[in-house]
């Protein structure tokens, strides 16, 4: 599901089904490896959109929903069902479009018939990768924007990551579906663009019509089809006080109720639109995300294009507020942010030569950098964030560098400001470990939760499979973080929050109590955090980290999320 509340009238999505085989025929053997060609031709292209894709998601979604893609790169790479398709085109005599359909229509047919839930839920990616194959080999894309006539909710039996992609969101007001789950791929995107979301509804879908009326309340999981009077009214009322809710004055974003604040920062990337960070009533940029630079252009970029982007990004967080900072994370590539030419293939990129390690073995590339991040520091005040540390060594290698740059600078007359402060991203269980170290090296600590559940627990939270062990509240993770908010506050620096975790009221909540001084997460959340903060007191908090800290196992881990939930609930009426 994805929360908020939505009226309007019925658009039902005309999804086109798989081939029929239609396109499909026999050919002769001298077109064999023309038809080969067309093929990899074809997978290649598939190869790019889903690529463009992810990049154009940027960072209104978290890295889990773009890692959603992922599962179709592994289909387009896999031998059970690419080889399948070359053996047909080359031993069964098929052109490929013939082939793309009857590989996809056996390994279909093989998903369905799986007991387990995972692999039934993939033949919706299986009809998206066909599709995309095909209209490849036609000489179409399978992206094509999908035309609305008007503001609607969106009805449909599934919805591939794709086709969500391809709706005009601006016109999308909500969208329910026949089938899927809380985190089923509909669902996770909705929650990412902030469209109310209701999957898993069983038959939704056969029983509106186009143009009827419907409400529908994503955190509830209810839908009322042409309402009365009545229904209209209370619905009204509900939307009216979610949107007062949302609406939280930038002066008191943060505030706890009787005194004292925890900061509430926004994550940004280059290109990123600014407008929901400066209504959202953030204080900061806390996690700015420089990899989208090469991302995006699929190398590295020039040092003037990075000073003009650090220096907009220094500036936009002056709009904020005129004490904002901005924490520039340098190159964060590798493991599931790859680009072409940036690093080697590498049979496990996650644990690999990646973030800060792949920076300090390419010192030139971290070098053009930081002379960047150093010079657009002129324009606010900037932050410079080493990310994926596990060791002091490699924070010493680091600082060295900066402060040879900082050398350069002064004796080229080129300009930086003095306050610049270094930090480092703690998200390896090592780091936490001796983060007392590394927290005498550095200016400021920020704690990656993303990354540190995932090494901390050996749990890929984008594997469906394994999800269920990606828990923020294990008593493992919540001891490092502890251990890394203590280690920071003995040495009397600040430490923040930013990962996905910092965004969830609850988590969020536990971080702040362990005496986290900021959280930073995308604009939309803002809102509810700050409500949720202002309804505590420092005792609330208090008490919530001496809870914490008593668990004894993930089970009472879990008991311990609910009772905070229901807790909050009462307060301030978080779901």
């Amino acid at each position: 599901m994805s929360p908020g509340c939505a009226a309007g009238g019925v658009y039902i999505f005309p999804r086109r089904p798989p081939d029929s085989g239609e396109g499909g025929h026999e050919i002769p053997p001298e077109l064999v490896e023309h038809e080969l060609k067309r093929l990899e031709n074809a997978r290649e292209e598939c190869m790019r959109d889903l690529d463009a894709l992810a990049t154009s998601l940027g960072e209104r979604l978290n890295l889990r929903d773009t890692r959603l893609f992922e599962c179709h790169r592994m289909m387009l790479d896999d031998p059970l069902l690419i080889g399948e398709i070359r053996s047909l085109v080359s031993n069964g005599g098929l052109n490929a479009e013939g082939a793309v359909h009857r590989a996809a229509e056996a390994l279909r047919s093989k998903f369905e018939k799986m007991s387990d839930q995972y692999f039934r839920e993939r033949v919706l990616d299986l009809d998206d990768v066909e599709r995309r194959l095909l209209d490849r080999l036609s000489g179409t894309g399978s992206d094509v924007p999908v035309e609305m006539p008007g503001p609607a909710i969106v009805v449909a039996d599934d919805l591939t990551p794709s086709e969500t992609m391809r709706l005009p969101h601006a016109k999308v007001l909500g969208i329910v579906t026949d089938r899927g789950s809380l985190t089923s791929h509909v669902a996770l995107l909705a929650r990412a663009l902030g469209i109310p979301c209701i999957a898993g509804l069983g038959d939704i879908s056969s029983r509106v019509s186009a143009g009827e009326r419907i409400l529908i309340d994503g955190a509830e999981g209810s839908v009322i089809l042409n309402p009365d009077e009545s229904a209209e009214k209370a619905f009204s009322s509900k939307a009216e006080k979610e949107r007062e809710a949302a609406a939280v004055p930038q002066a008191s974003a943060g505030s706890l109720r009787n005194g004292g604040s925890v900061g509430l920062y926004v994550n940004l990337h280059p290109g990123m639109p600014f407008d929901g960070a400066r209504k959202s009533g953030a204080r900061g940029i806390g996690l700015y995300r420089s990899e989208y630079l090469w991302i995006e252009r699929g190398e590295e970029p020039g040092e003037e294009e990075q000073y003009k982007a650090y220096h907009e990004a220094a500036q936009l967080a002056r709009e904020l507020s005129p004490d904002a900072p901005v924490v520039i994370r340098v190159l964060d590539i590798g493991g599931d942010k790859a680009v072409a030419g940036v690093g080697a293939h590498e049979e496990n990129p996650f644990l690999g030569n990646r973030s800060i390690r792949y920076l300090l073995s390419r010192p030139d590339v971290f070098r053009r950098q930081v002379r960047a991040i150093l010079r657009a520091s002129e324009g606010g005040h900037v932050r410079l964030m080493y990310p994926m540390i596990s060791c002091v060594e490699e924070v010493d290698a680091a600082n060295a560098l900066v402060d040879e740059v900082k050398g350069e600078l002064v004796s080229s007359g080129a300009d930086y400001a003095a306050s610049v402060r270094v930090g480092a991203m703690i998200e390896v269980p090592a780091a936490a470990l001796v983060a007392d170290a590394i927290a005498r090296k550095v200016d400021f600590l920020s704690i990656g939760t993303n990354d540190l559940v995932q090494y901390t627990l050996a749990a890929d939270r984008a594997n469906e499979t394994v999800a269920r062990l990606y828990q923020p509240t294990h008593p493992a993770v919540l001891k490092l973080v502890r251990m890394t908010i203590a280690a920071a506050k003995r040495r009397g620096i600040p430490v923040e929050v930013c990962g996905e975790s910092a965004a969830d009221p609850v988590t969020g909540v536990l971080w702040a109590a362990f005496g986290a001084d900021a959280l930073s997460m995308s604009p939309s959340y803002i809102p509810a955090m700050s409500k949720v903060l202002a309804a505590l007191s420092r005792e609330d908090l208090a008490g919530y980290a001496s809870f914490a800290e008593a668990l004894p196992d993930s089970s009472a881990a879990a008991e311990t999320l609910e009772a905070l939930k229901k807790r909050l609930a009462a307060l301030v009426g978080v779901s």
